[in-house]
């Protein structure tokens, strides 16, 4: 996963390159001629100064019929339904309303978003009955002069709509460099727009589809300035999917576009469109999608008014956004109405139905069919093709839809389903598990990008994490494979089902645990939700996987967030697997990513308790952390990569060889490095790995941590692999606590499971974390190795001060013969060194954990022990 400092980077690199300067202006992208950047360029005597507007505006401001538009203040009754729970809207913040839209904008004052100033764009709905509804999954909009976002001062409506016209909402403030990233893009885009004042007019009409964006820049310089590195940015595409006229749902390769969209099929859908021309791609990867739009030139000693861009809502989902981006382009379209039918000829609920035109692959639209099998779609007046979506079946289509035809019917083929219900074996207790459908042969039933449907890899047509066992899916008739897991603890079942049509088959499946880890928990550090702008996953979905994949603690770990989700856990009946952990990946833009555990969310803080990083040190900002009444312990988050900003070790300029970075950047006091982030021993054997021992090399007690780092589940980012199991002197969840938790990480009474689990202990009982003395030149330990049948583990290595002892090769001969789960129990020896020695164990296998994690390798790491002669 890229960082979102590194998606910053790129983007105002890219931004950077845009601009050149020419002789017969006095400025290009903000610089004077012969100015060094950042450097206050000279100034006119002239004060900028804008209109007021009135502080609080309409009272009324969802009171609104046709031919009307308001604009106000909201109150707490007004605020709509916040269906994710991830909205930023409070009372206080201004809307925007007519008969057809409204646009919600942040009063002044501290953000909870990365853009930090108030001001901006913060949620889409229409008014229905006075009230806002069918409000969007509205994340974050950005726009601004290179490195530099307007820090609003006021928002205030100017004209209020009463008095007929439009609606307009103003924000007044100064151009400023945004905090978290303007340490390292300082040098990527150094042209200084500090003393550009700004108004941001947003203007809705009676009856209008878009809000206009209208910005009045005051230029102090005596010189015009042409600005060519306008950004336009969004946080949006894992809330809501991206879209662009062009090239549908697939922003793989991007072109420029006159708009792009982003769609919520259940609500409101909006779109940004630019004034003078198309907004040209700069980056898009982690959720962060950066443009760059038409350059501005703003008049030497004066106030400019520049029609910026406009935000255009429509809904629900696409076609919605599609019909409302035609009325304002002045566009015809079509109207195709149809039906969706099974094979007995009743009507199919849920079926998505696409447009494209007839190449198949440019994508036009889409929708739901209702219960009655309806469905509606705006089309270009041509003939189009429509097809029918099913996950599970083979796609209906293409039909033809001529113009001159208004309506079209889609017959699915046959169908069928499949019943699931899983135990635990003995018990016959139900069993949260993870539950994947593949067709028994030939590849899964698919649509081109284009079209945005979910493809879960790995020829999967379903995957599930069913959190009481009972799960039910529609499939075509045939042969399906279903492969019913629950994480490294339990064999998986792997079974033919034949399902015919109009038919349930129905399945049951009784996995059985085969690892005993008495007194351990295994916990995953770094899993992000929704909540976080680079992953797609909403926090039920989360748990869920977590739960169905066999994961004992679950931390979620958003950037910037703190958040707890211990009533979530109890509210899906998860206590008895899962342990909800409240943490926090404390994301700075200049030296690293953090674990933070536990934090608790503070009411009343932004973000529910964050901290100041920007223009601070490490060592700094950990003291503070470590203030907090939790005492949390820091894990240092993938510590090392090309991207500074998303690696402390790379930032630090850490040694392997000194086991330390600068003085200034060094922290002396974390002890715990998640050394496997997503990845096994072998991938980072020359990378965090040598780091981890590099530091253990030089006296320093380091332990290791290993985590997913999950954003986004499908197609291969599993919980908990690989996790961090823990002696916490118990193997039920219930019995956890965030202490006792924190303290095993920090003192690394743990070892690394990626599928095998491991045991290591010295002849007194001490384990991994633990100093054991009076040992004499050679160490005995005794050494347990698990793992289920469908898990290769084939290999022990010890590692004595990081040098590896010669191998064990595990076979039949190292098997129990009465329990094969166990792949060795028995005792190992290592040479302790006259000064002391540290010694930890490696298990792997060769294969991957495949049927369940493909592309994932089996291993296990024990922590060190430190062994004194």
């Amino acid at each position: 996963m890229r960082s979102l400092p590194c998606v910053w980077a790129l983007a105002l690199g890219s931004l950077l390159g845009c601009g050149e300067r020419t002789p017969t202006d006095g400025g290009v992208d903000g610089a004077a001629p012969d100015a060094t950047p950042d450097t206050p360029p000279a100034r006119c005597t002239r004060t900028f100064t804008f209109e007021p507007g009135d502080l609080n505006g309409a009272p009324e401001p969802l009171a609104v019929t046709a031919g009307q538009s308001r604009a106000g203040r909201l109150r707490a009754m007004d605020l709509p339904r916040d269906r994710t729970g991830l909205s930023v809207l409070s009372a206080g913040d201004f809307v925007l309303a007519n008969a057809r839209v409204a646009v919600m904008i942040e009063d002044a004052g501290p953000s909870a978003l990365y853009d930090p100033w108030g001001g901006r764009p913060v949620g889409v709905a229409r008014v229905r009955d006075g009230s806002l509804v069918d409000a969007a999954d509205f994340n974050e909009l950005i726009f601004g002069l290179g490195r530099y976002t307007v820090q609003t001062r006021t928002v205030s409506v100017l004209r209020d709509g009463r008095a007929g016209g439009p609606a307009v909402v103003r924000a007044v403030g100064t151009f400023r460099a945004v905090p978290f990233v303007d340490e390292f893009a300082r040098a990527l885009a150094p042209q200084d727009y500090g003393d550009i004042e700004a108004a941001v007019d947003y203007e809705l009409a009676p009856d209008s589809d878009k809000v206009d964006v209208v910005l009045t820049l005051g230029n102090p310089r005596p010189d015009a300035v042409t600005v060519r590195t306008v950004l336009h940015a969004f946080f949006q595409r894992y809330r809501m999917p991206f879209y662009s006229p062009l090239t549908g749902f697939d922003n793989s390769m991007p072109r420029p576009s006159p708009w792009v969209g982003f769609i919520d099929d259940n609500a409101m859908s909006w779109a940004w469109r630019t004034a003078g021309g198309p907004l040209t791609s700069l980056v898009s990867v982690s959720g962060f999608d950066a443009y760059t739009g038409p350059a501005l030139t703003l008049e030497a000693c004066d106030q400019t008014r520049i029609p910026f861009a406009s935000l255009v809502a429509g809904g629900p989902g696409l076609d919605g956004l599609r019909e409302a981006m035609a009325r304002v382009e002045g566009v015809t379209l079509r109207e195709v109405s149809g039906t969706v039918v099974d094979a007995s000829g009743m009507p199919a609920a849920g079926v998505r139905v696409h447009a494209t035109r007839m190449d198949g692959a440019s994508h036009l639209s889409r929708a739901t069919t209702d219960a009655a099998g309806a469905f509606t779609l705006h089309v270009p007046m041509e003939t189009v093709q429509l097809r029918a979506f099913r996950p599970g079946h083979p796609v209906v289509g293409p039909v033809e839809v001529p113009v001159g035809n208004t309506a079209a019917r889609l017959t699915l083929g046959p169908s069928g389903a499949l019943h699931l219900l899983v135990t635990e074996a003995g018990s016959m207790a139900p069993l949260p598990v993870r539950v994947q459908v593949l067709p028994a042969a030939g590849d899964a039933p698919s649509l081109p990008r284009s079209h945005g449907e979910l493809d879960y890899g790995s020829r999967r047509v379903h995957v599930a994490f069913p959190v009481n066992g009972e799960l039910r899916l529609p499939l075509a008739p045939g042969r399906h494979q279903v492969i019913v897991s629950r994480g490294g603890e339990y064999e998986l079942s792997s079974t033919e089902v034949t399902v015919a049509a109009g038919m349930t088959a129905e399945h049951a499946v009784s996995l059985r645990r085969v690892v005993e880890t008495p007194n351990v928990l295994c916990a995953d550090f770094h899993i992000h939700t929704n909540r976080s702008p680079d992953s797609p996953d909403p926090a039920l979905f989360k748990l869920a996987a977590a739960a169905g994949d066999g994961l004992e603690i679950a931390a979620r770990s958003d950037h910037e967030y703190v958040a707890d989700w211990a009533e979530l856990v109890s509210s899906m009946g998860l206590a008895p697997w899962v342990f909800g952990f409240p943490s926090l990946e404390l994301t700075t833009f200049a030296w690293g990513h953090f674990g933070v555990i536990p934090l608790l969310p503070v009411a009343g803080q932004n973000n529910g308790g964050t901290f100041d990083w920007v223009g601070r040190r490490p060592p700094e900002v950990f003291a503070e952390v470590r203030r907090r009444p939790e005492a949390p312990t820091i894990i240092i988050n993938h510590p090392s990569g090309a991207a500074v900003a998303g690696a402390y070790f790379t930032a630090a300029g850490y040694s392997a060889a000194t086991g330390a970075g600068r003085a200034e950047m060094w922290d002396t006091a974390f002890t715990a490095v998640e050394v496997f982030n997503a990845s096994d021993f072998e991938g980072n054997r020359m990378g965090t790995v040598r780091d981890w021992f590099g530091m253990l090399s030089n006296g320093r007690r380091v332990f290791a941590v290993g985590s997913s780092d999950s954003h986004g589940v499908h197609p291969n980012s599993p919980v908990g692999y690989p996790r961090t199991c823990m002696y916490l002197g118990t193997d039920d969840p219930r019995r956890a606590s965030a202490t006792a938790i924190r303290d095993a990480v920090a003192q690394g009474r743990s070892y690394i499971s990626g599928g095998i689990y491991l045991d290591v202990q010295a002849p007194g009982g001490e384990g991994p974390g633990q100093s054991v003395s009076g040992t004499g030149p050679m160490a005995r330990l005794r050494v347990s190795v698990q793992a289920p049948a469908w898990v290769d583990c084939n290999r022990l290595e010890v590692y004595v001060d990081g040098a590896a002892q010669p191998a064990m090769t595990l076979g039949m001969a190292q098997q129990d013969p009465m329990n094969p789960t166990v792949r060795f129990r028995g005792e190992v020896t290592a040479p302790i060194a006259a000064g002391g020695s540290w010694v930890l164990v490696v298990a792997s296998g060769t294969r991957d954990l495949a049927p369940v994690h493909p592309n994932k390798r089996p291993f296990a790491v024990s922590n060190p022990i430190f062994f004194q002669r």
